[in-house]
């Protein structure tokens, strides 16, 4: 299962622009945020996912985020852990525990006018980016556990 969801994020995610021939390694940290070249690195934030055993995988949240203790707490329940410097959200969940993600996104909603706390001016916007990147990840799990159901 670990090798066909490898697959299907990497048709995704990478489509054409990366030519792959054969399998995805293993240790491939996918990058579903939407990132392009005029941004500001210092403010924005890059979210990666490396499928592992069983059709789990680890989702790792990686920049300046007002980690507020609301975050702190649901990554914790889950197991994940939260480095508040330089900013760093690491969670290992399985495909029936997908909906964790769309929670993170609520708590990252609320954060939206805390950019201040964080010195990032932009933070409202770069959290309306992150949360769509987090959505668009759903979404496409969402999708393949579907197609999944439908083949077994």
């Amino acid at each position: 299962m670990s090798s066909k969801l490898r697959r299907y994020l990497a048709d995704l995610y990478l489509g054409e622009k990366d030519v792959i021939t054969g399998n995805v390694n293993k240790d491939y940290a996918f990058q579903i945020d939407d990132q392009d070249d005029n941004d500001d690195l210092m403010q924005f934030c890059n979210m990666f996912v490396t499928v592992g055993k069983g059709g789990s995988f680890v989702f790792e949240l990686l920049g300046r985020i007002p980690l507020t203790q609301d975050i702190v707490d649901l990554v914790e329940i889950y197991g994940g852990t939260v480095e508040r410097e330089p900013g760093r959200i690491m969670m290992r969940l399985n495909l029936g525990q997908i909906e964790v993600l769309m929670d993170l996104s609520k708590k990252i909603r609320k954060t939206s006018r805390l950019g201040s706390a964080i010195n990032n001016p932009n933070w409202h916007r770069i959290s309306a980016r992150t949360i769509s990147s987090i959505y668009r990840f759903v979404r496409i799990i969402r999708e393949y556990t579907k197609v999944r159901g439908q083949i077994a």
